[in-house]
């Protein structure tokens, strides 16, 4: 189900009993998101409060979902601190992202919808998008054609395998934040 259509997303959660409710249904990528802003505003912000609000009215025990380093901006510091500033997203893509963390902890405070936000770091692996630097590098090398690199090739990056991430999520599913306001956020990254 397209997450943006909230009829078809309230009557399949009429017809299933939900209890957690992991979303990884996003518009990813910074680039894609400069040319197409109308597709991550109807996903990442329209189809994610469909499913923040849904989940809220069917009481579900654990909402986990994806954000993204990105909303890091420009650091320097790493690894990266969950409690690191994300007040300066730097792409459309981060903003989008951000905004899903505020929505998501006020429906905490005010709802007390337990709820885990997952920061990604990279996720690489197989049917990964081929607009990532992996891939591109991969596809490059193997047509003899040199690699572009940015800032003179001293990025840092970190790279997370699929896997990791999937092993990662079925650990956190019945960790429900407690507290006031019952709300989490972790890296999930390879700190490498």
């Amino acid at each position: 189900i397209n997450i943006v259509k909230k009829k078809q997303l309230e009557n399949y959660f009429k017809k299933k009993k939900i209890n957690v409710v992991i979303n990884l249904a996003a518009q990813a990528g910074v680039r894609n998101s400069i040319k197409n802003p109308d597709k991550y505003f109807d996903s990442n912000i329209i189809g994610f409060y469909n499913i923040l609000n849904i989940s809220k009215n069917n009481k579900v025990d654990h909402l986990i979902f994806a954000s993204t380093s990105t909303v890091y901006g420009n650091t320097s510091k790493f690894p990266t601190d969950e409690n690191t500033k994300t007040d300066s997203p730097e792409s459309f893509y981060a903003a989008t992202k951000k905004c899903n963390e505020v929505l998501s902890y006020s429906y905490s405070n005010i709802y007390k919808l337990p709820t885990t936000c997952l920061r990604f770091f990279t996720v690489y692996g197989p049917l990964g998008r081929p607009d990532m630097a992996l891939f591109k590098f991969v596809n490059l090398v193997n047509k003899n054609k040199p690699i572009e690199l940015f800032n003179n090739g001293k990025h840092i990056r970190d790279f997370t395998y699929i896997d990791d991430v999937v092993n990662y999520i079925e650990k956190i599913i019945k960790i429900t934040p407690k507290g006031k306001t019952p709300y989490n956020v972790l890296n999930i990254g390879s700190n490498k």
